[in-house]
């Protein structure tokens, strides 16, 4: 692999006081002498730029970190802070993020390329070309984290570009340098942006400088106008269309139009099939009685056919009109061609207009083109049937042979089913035979459970014919005890009087035995008379007590 590249060289042109003086110049001195200066300039103007530079862990502090000359530089340094522990944390690979050493001035930002190819060999330097500003100093040293030990410090300079900015890296070696460039070139910063990718240039040198014009030997890198991008053919392609305006390629394809981004110039204006006027409907003898706008595409006859292309100027302002037929462009406000060169269609190069081709040659070059076309139109519609057959081929081929496997491994698992399923069926006949002699066992027994059922029936009919005895003469011996009960009863009650009077007898038998007078009692007569009224009573109560 050559080690020949073409390094780029950073200047900051910074703004001087004698800029201002010219500026304040009349419109006729600065005609009559132009400033190189300013024509380098083109539209740019001065505005802010500020340098921020993030500086290792393991580098200590020094005075010459600012890239700015310190006369025309607002900066804001380390703190003692900061610089005391940037020093003493010289065993962590990292970088200092909180406060970084910001230097603003206003200028403009140049980056030059060189004309030749040089050995990059002695090169430290890289630069991030168009870092999208969604892209923060915290994430874009995420990104670079695996090589912070490598680098020696990060440079982030902002210009009035838009939504972008630009990263300076100076690593440690020449090897580090080219192993980043090798693996972050035309890497995507975010996985979420897939399209925003990481352009990287090879720098020899960053300087400042007071006027604007490019080193010997150095070309500015110019922008593209649609991604306002520097523009390197070393690290994407540049194509320069017609008009003489240079974009990216993939821009340019992606602009999806056939006209210039900037100056809306059609590159490749597209004939109408029937070669006749929008307005009138008149068919044109010619391609070149019709005419174009390149600013809406309006297709009207020229002035000696029906003058609608001049109309449509007189009525949309739309001044610029390309004749079909010869590709030239007419002004009609300056009343005369703009474009006085022509596309050859032979070899694709511009050639001075020699006026409408004859008859003749027009013809000969309409039969040719037709017969080109012709032949065109059959290879490639031959080309596209084959195509088309041998892809229809080659996809029933396909589908054939996937069918066939699907047969195959439905045949298979068809076999194994019926293997499955006589297995089954074996099983279940087992089964079958098992709860056959079960359903028997089941019936005999059944058979013998009602025999006893029906015995235990009429055994029950007759224990409850026996109970209806047995309550029936339960009943009478109830009703025969009740009246030996009262009949005991009463007998008891006899008995009870009888042996009171005995008890009486007994007791009046030993008194009479203890008393003095015994003898006189013994010769003595007994005579019972009424009881009075009143003893009945009371006897009586205290016989129902």
């Amino acid at each position: 692999m050559s080690d020949l590249v073409s390094k780029c060289v950073l200047r900051v042109e910074v703004n001087d006081s004698s800029e201002s003086n010219n500026g304040t110049q009349g419109a006729e001195a600065l005609a009559q002498n132009v400033d190189p200066k300013q024509k380098n300039h083109g539209r740019r103007k001065v505005r802010d730029i500020s340098v921020e530079t993030f500086p290792s862990r393991l580098e200590t502090p020094r005075d010459d970190w600012g890239l700015l000359p310190i006369s025309s530089r607002e900066q804001t340094p380390l703190t003692e802070k900061d610089a005391i522990e940037l020093a003493e944390d010289k065993g962590e690979i990292g970088f200092f993020s909180g406060n970084p050493f910001v230097e603003i001035t206003k200028g403009i930002l140049h980056l030059y390329k060189e004309d030749v190819l040089t050995s990059r060999k002695d090169a430290l330097s890289l630069c991030l070309v168009g870092v999208p500003c969604s892209l923060t100093c915290h994430d874009l040293l995420a990104f670079t984290a695996p090589c912070h030990a490598d680098i020696a410090h990060i440079r982030v300079l902002r210009d009035s570009i838009p939504n972008q900015y630009m990263c300076l890296l100076t690593f440690r070696s020449h090897e580090s340098a080219l192993e980043f460039y090798y693996t972050y070139n035309s890497a995507p910063f975010s996985t979420l942006e897939p399209d925003i990718l990481c352009r990287i240039v090879w720098v020899s040198r960053i300087e400042w400088a007071h006027d604007g014009l490019p080193p010997p030997g150095h070309t500015e890198l110019p922008m593209c106008p649609v991604c306002l991008e520097r523009m390197d053919e070393s690290v994407d392609g540049v194509l320069t269309i017609l008009c003489n305006h240079a974009f990216h390629a993939s821009c340019l394809e992606k602009w999806g139009d056939s006209t210039c981004p900037v100056c809306r110039c059609v590159q490749s204006p597209e004939q109408a099939e029937t070669s006749e006027c929008e307005k009138c409907g008149k068919i044109a003898p010619s391609p070149d009685a019709l005419w174009i706008c390149l600013i809406c595409g309006h297709v009207g006859c020229g002035r000696y056919l029906g003058g609608h292309a001049a109309s449509h100027y007189i009525e949309s302002g739309h001044c610029y009109a390309l004749q079909l037929g010869s590709h030239r462009v007419w002004d009609y406000k300056g009343d005369n061609f703009v474009h006085r060169l022509l596309q050859n269609k032979a070899d694709g190069k511009l050639v001075p207009s020699e006026g409408p081709p004859s008859e003749a040659e027009h013809a000969q070059e309409k039969v040719d083109s037709v017969q080109l076309e012709f032949t065109y139109l059959l290879t490639s519609q031959l080309e596209e049937q084959r195509l088309y057959f041998e892809d229809r081929l080659a996809l029933l081929e396909i589908q054939l042979q996937d069918e066939a496997k699907h047969l195959r491994k439905e045949l298979t698992t068809l076999s194994q089913d019926k293997k499955q399923l006589q297995i089954n069926v074996h099983d279940l006949t087992k089964e079958k035979l098992a709860l056959e002699k079960k359903l028997q066992q089941q019936s005999s027994k059944l058979s013998t459970t009602l025999h006893e059922l029906n015995e235990e029936k009429h055994l029950g009919k007759a224990l409850r014919n026996n109970q209806q005895q047995w309550q029936t003469k339960l009943n009478n011996l109830e009703e025969s005890f009740k009246e030996l009960k009262i009949s005991k009863e009463k007998e008891i009650a006899d008995l009870k009087e009888q042996v009171r009077d005995l008890m009486f007898f007994i007791n009046a038998q030993q008194v009479i035995e203890k008393s003095e007078d015994r003898e006189d009692i013994a010769q003595g007569s007994v005579s019972i008379g009424e009881a009075p009224q009143t003893s009945k009573s009371k006897h009586r109560r205290r016989k129902q007590k």
